[in-house]
């Protein structure tokens, strides 16, 4: 569904994205994973146009985005995007943050926007907040909605960009609940995530990342026990500090 090649992004002197060459498969659960300041963030950026790579080239279902005149707008419809921080409108109900992009964007009539904000927010497991605020809930719970707010425009792929990061540790696994119940549904997945029990347990590929650079990318079993590249096997070994634990998880 997405084809990166030769993808740089530079701000000035800095060059934070290197060379990226990368597919994404429909139905694939890619986890990017890698030290802060890596780039990761970033090239989910670039893939939804939120940031203009400096050259390469993102094609996205064949067609190039990078090309003048590309419908922004359709491909931000059909590549949701989850951020660190929730960003809901807190003068606005629950259930008005999931349905306000369907009504204003695609001219859903409001009746039917409701219907499947409800089925969403029932999805997320929140359909009893639907007429609250967000400073009532949780910041799992806002999380969840901005994640049943994405899933409103009805995507194709959805980008997490480390939903759980904002998150205290009590609240990351209703979160990530939410994201394995997606993944396991066949939603074509690309997250930038520091929870590597979520990557091991759940993508399809993992995808290091250092310094601007893909580093390595393989499967789960390969990335976790078996991984190439000694500067893998360092930032694994500097995350995990009994990583032979993931071993025998596999074995």
């Amino acid at each position: 569904m997405i084809s990166i090649e030769h993808l740089s992004k530079q701000y000035d002197a800095n060059e934070v994205l290197k060379d990226i060459n990368m597919n994404i498969c429909e139905g694939e659960v890619a986890c990017i994973i890698g030290p802060s300041g890596a780039g990761k963030s970033t090239l989910l950026r670039c893939i939804n146009l939120l940031e203009t790579p400096t050259s390469g080239r993102i094609l996205y279902e064949g067609v190039n985005t990078l090309q003048p005149k590309y419908d922004v707008r359709k491909l931000r419809e059909e590549v949701g995007m989850v951020f660190q921080k929730f960003n809901l409108f807190p003068l606005r109900t629950i259930l008005d943050n999931v349905t306000m992009a369907p009504i204003k964007i695609k001219h859903t009539p409001k009746e039917e926007a409701e219907r499947l904000g409800m089925e969403l927010l029932e999805k997320v497991g929140l359909k009893s907040k639907a007429h609250s605020y967000p400073n009532t809930l949780s910041g799992g719970q806002q999380q969840r909605v901005a994640i049943a707010r994405a899933l409103a425009m009805n995507p194709k792929v959805l980008l997490f960009d480390e939903p759980t990061s904002a998150l205290d540790p009590e609240l990351v696994g209703e979160v990530l609940d939410v994201m394995k119940a997606l993944a396991q549904e066949g939603m074509t997945m690309i997250v930038v995530t520091h929870e590597m029990a979520f990557a091991k347990d759940v993508s399809s590929r993992v995808i290091f990342m250092e310094g601007g650079y893909i580093v390595e990318e393989d499967t789960p079993q390969v990335i976790f026990t078996k991984p190439k590249e000694p500067r893998t096997r360092k930032f694994l070994a500097r995350t995990f500090n009994q990583q032979n634990i993931l071993q025998e998880e596999f074995e």
